[in-house]
């Protein structure tokens, strides 16, 4: 997020888990009870989720799953998003590494059918989750593809702030376009964002962050680089397309509905998130 940023792009690509099948019985698979979803690991320990749980229920068919994400020994936080649309299916955004008790635990809740790669800095695990679930639809925020040859999405998703049939209209996209680093004019995040309608809810990644004061003290340190240093650069110097940064606040803030937000990092927010995205990007 800072002009150093966090990228994960350097990281070598994560090759899929060989996980066992579901027993069967009758042609039917069998899975574990759901108190797999609330069981708890010690390497999913971060302060986002001290009790290390697989996955964190917050409201009807929307779970977080909450592991440490380094940045220079610094744990910003980091969330990948699960839904379950209207048909059972579950669709998750920047994934989080996957391991057999995560891949129970959603085994659980429904099929994974869409992966999303939400913008240029929430990809590290993307092509380890294509291959695991092979039947699943991988999406890329706009000019991923290209960026990333070597991983093997379906489609890219954004552009004209439409979303793919299969999301059943439960889940609509937003491309935020306006945006560009001012040293080279390539764009910086290139994020997509997103309005889970059934629930509410808004779904971001680098665009807003909730690091709350009781963060760990190097968190504070970034959390104080970020607002103080980050957002004010990014306000004045990389909002470039002006009618494009209005069109995206028209939609987010004025046309969808919402009132909870879920962000990549930092506190997940139940209720007036759309006055608090406001405040954060002083749009008035």
């Amino acid at each position: 997020m800072l002009a150093t940023r966090h990228t994960n792009a350097h990281l070598r690509i994560h090759r899929p888990l060989r996980l066992p099948l579901p027993r069967r019985q009758g042609g039917m698979a069998v899975h574990a009870s759901t108190a797999l979803v609330e069981e708890t690991r010690e390497e999913y320990k971060c302060w986002t989720n001290p009790p290390g749980k697989v996955l964190t229920a917050l409201t009807d068919n929307v779970w977080a799953c909450e592991r440490p994400f380094l940045w220079n020994k610094i744990d910003v936080g980091g969330r990948m998003a699960v839904l379950r649309l209207s048909d059972g299916s579950l669709w998750v955004q920047s994934p989080v590494a996957l391991d057999e008790t995560l891949k129970a635990a959603l085994a659980e809740l429904g099929p994974v059918k869409h992966i999303v790669s939400p913008n240029y800095e929430h990809i590290k695990f993307a092509q380890q989750w294509m291959e695991a679930y092979p039947d699943a639809k991988s999406y890329a925020c706009p000019g991923l593809k290209a960026k990333q040859p070597q991983v093997s999405y379906t489609a890219e998703v954004g552009q004209g702030d439409t979303s793919p049939a299969d999301w059943l209209g439960d889940v609509e996209s937003t491309f935020l376009s306006f945006e560009r680093n001012p040293f080279n004019g390539k764009p910086f995040f290139n994020e997509v964002v997103f309005l889970f309608k059934p629930a509410g809810l808004l779904i971001t990644s680098d665009l807003f962050w909730n690091y709350p004061a009781n963060a760990p003290f190097g968190t504070k340190l970034w959390k104080f680089g970020m607002d103080r240093i980050y957002l004010p650069f990014y306000r004045t110097f990389m909002i470039k397309d002006k009618d494009a940064y209005h069109a995206a606040m028209t939609r987010l803030l004025g046309d969808w509905q919402w009132d909870a937000i879920l962000p990549c990092h930092g506190d997940f927010i139940r209720s007036g998130g759309k006055r608090t995205l406001r405040r954060h990007l002083g749009v008035h």
